[in-house]
């Protein structure tokens, strides 16, 4: 008996489904009509190799025999041609790599494994989940970076967030990190323009970036000097409510890299 399974690539968003069709065949090479399907999902580890046991029950749709199940464990049936046509979605998933065995019939079984991707994890090997998170958007011409995770850089804070962690720095070490990835800190008007197209709420609803409380003041370049200081003070942003006030540069806050284009 011979399980055949397409396609091969098998990612795609948590919002979305992949598409499997399951043929089952004999020893001589023909169609095993109406075989046993039994699909079980075995386990779910991270980007980092870690099991998973917070992450949501797959959804099966068997389009074959035009039924819906949620679970871990499946039993099918292939049609007449011994095909098994099945739509698979994670919709409560983290972002996580799940592995099914599928068997035929109790006679043969095979592996495969399937990623479906979150908007709040970057598309790195360094992050600990699977995403697909906008890297850059444009505004006026400037490109602006995502936030940058901790095991990218570690910060002087770290800000954990749907299973990320994001760093914060000083004001200095939010300007060294940008210029070594030959960027820089955006003025007050640019991130103010920034932030008129993109408020939090539509960077973390729309793009992933984790716009959130405790993570919502970011730097910019622009110097505001003080009398009672020794170093300038830095205009910052809030990207809950656009407010912009003043800190010292030992303060400790989320900051995006831009470039001009």
């Amino acid at each position: 008996m011979i399980l055949k399974i397409n396609p091969q690539n098998l990612i795609t968003k948590v919002s979305k489904s992949i598409t499997l069709l399951i043929t089952v065949y004999d020893k001589h090479g023909k169609r095993f009509k109406f075989s046993n399907i039994n699909i079980k999902n075995i386990l779910a580890r991270d980007r980092q190799g870690f099991l998973r046991k917070d992450s949501g029950q797959i959804h099966i749709e068997d389009i074959t025999n035009q039924k819906d199940y949620d679970g871990d464990n499946f039993l099918f049936t292939t049609d007449i041609n011994g095909e098994l046509k099945l739509k698979i979605s994670d919709p409560h998933g983290i972002g996580v790599k799940t592995t099914l065995t599928i068997s035929a019939n109790n006679y043969v079984t095979k592996k495969i494994n399937l990623i479906f991707t979150v908007s709040t994890s970057p598309n790195t090997p360094l992050a600990r989940m699977y995403g697909h998170m906008t890297e850059f958007l444009f505004v006026n011409g400037i490109r602006f970076k995502r936030p940058i995770l901790s095991s990218e850089r570690l910060g002087d804070q770290v800000n954990y967030y749907l299973n990320e962690d994001w760093s914060k720095f000083n004001w200095y070490n939010a300007e060294s990190y940008c210029k070594s990835q030959n960027a820089r800190l955006p003025t007050k008007s640019e991130l103010l323009e920034f932030y008129d197209v993109h408020s939090g709420t539509d960077l973390l609803s729309n793009y992933g970036w984790p716009i959130v409380d405790r993570f919502n003041l970011f730097w910019t370049s622009t110097p505001i000097y003080n009398m009672y200081f020794r170093d300038p003070l830095h205009f910052h942003i809030n990207f809950l409510d656009g407010g912009v006030d003043q800190g010292i540069t030992g303060n400790i806050f989320s900051f995006i890299c831009v470039q001009d284009k």
